[in-house]
């Protein structure tokens, strides 16, 4: 079994890969063990120009995107372990996150590899969305995510502490075992993608931002439920088909009207108020 633990923080020796660490020592012998620290690898934005969106299509950006992709893709399972920067996962995960675009259509040969994920954050209360951005990532990549873990650490080897290290080493264990469970204590979370983001309608409906799935609040015995109804699960193989066909006609219907657009942006092309960095200043 060939596990590859994806390490989104750039700190060396940060509470991020303590935990990733833990992880893969926690596995069987015989295990094959490797570790990317996304932020060395120069990984650039994506350009949103589509030339990806066809099944036999590539990026065109040459840069260690294909590298990631590839060592992912050699992998049995995977292991996600980022910190929290300012309310979400570090920007490293989210600028990979975006170049997915480019398997969009291919996104299959990536299924059914088990996945695990650990979130660190340094204050209390401030853990935001970077766990909803790591599971996204992960079921971008139609990974099959089995748990996750947020662990409060700030300084680097806080997180070196005896019960989050049996944390994660329970959560690795999944690996082996393929138990899921994405609850989150005393939380409700969304049953498709395990999304704790969840928006209350003035009407009294729930939904999940993340995947769309919708429900409904319930209220009995003093205590609040959501009822959630059966939905379209974007991070389904079925999803991911639609989400390319929906950019595909995008580009089609840009491609057919791109001289009206381009009239409708020629009036903004001289408003040049862009601010220029002084060379050698």
């Amino acid at each position: 079994m060939r596990v590859l633990a994806l390490v989104g923080s750039p700190r060396k020796l940060g509470n991020a890969e303590i935990l990733a660490k833990e992880m893969l020592a926690a596995l069987p012998e015989g295990t094959e063990r490797e570790m990317i620290r996304l932020p060395e690898l120069d990984i650039r934005p994506c350009r949103a120009c589509y030339a990806c969106l066809p099944a036999d299509k590539g990026c065109v950006i040459g840069d260690d995107m294909a590298f990631l992709l590839e060592r992912i893709r050699a992998a049995d399972a995977v292991i996600i372990a980022a910190a929290c920067y300012f309310l979400g996962a570090h920007t490293s995960v989210k600028t990979a996150g975006d170049r997915l675009l480019a398997i969009l259509a291919n996104n299959a040969e990536f299924a059914g590899k088990r996945c695990v994920a650990a979130v660190t954050y340094g204050i209390s209360g401030w853990e935001g969305y970077a766990r909803e951005m790591v599971l996204n990532f992960a079921r971008f990549l139609h990974l099959e995510v089995l748990g996750s873990m947020l662990a409060l650490a700030a300084s680097p080897g806080e997180a070196a502490r005896p019960e989050v290290l049996a944390e994660a080493r329970a959560l690795a264990g999944r690996l082996i075992t393929g138990e899921a469970d994405v609850s989150l204590d005393g939380v409700q979370v969304c049953p498709v993608c395990g999304s704790s983001l969840l928006q209350l309608t003035t009407a009294g409906g729930v939904r999940c931002p993340m995947c769309d799935t919708r429900g409904k609040l319930t209220v009995g015995d003093g205590a609040v439920a959501v009822e959630f109804a059966a939905g379209h699960d974007r991070f389904s193989p079925a999803g991911k088909e639609a989400h390319a066909a929906l950019l595909t006609a995008i580009k089609e219907r840009y491609l057919a009207t791109r001289s009206e657009l381009f009239r409708r942006r020629k009036p903004y092309e001289d408003k040049d108020w862009w601010v220029k960095r002084q060379q050698g200043g």
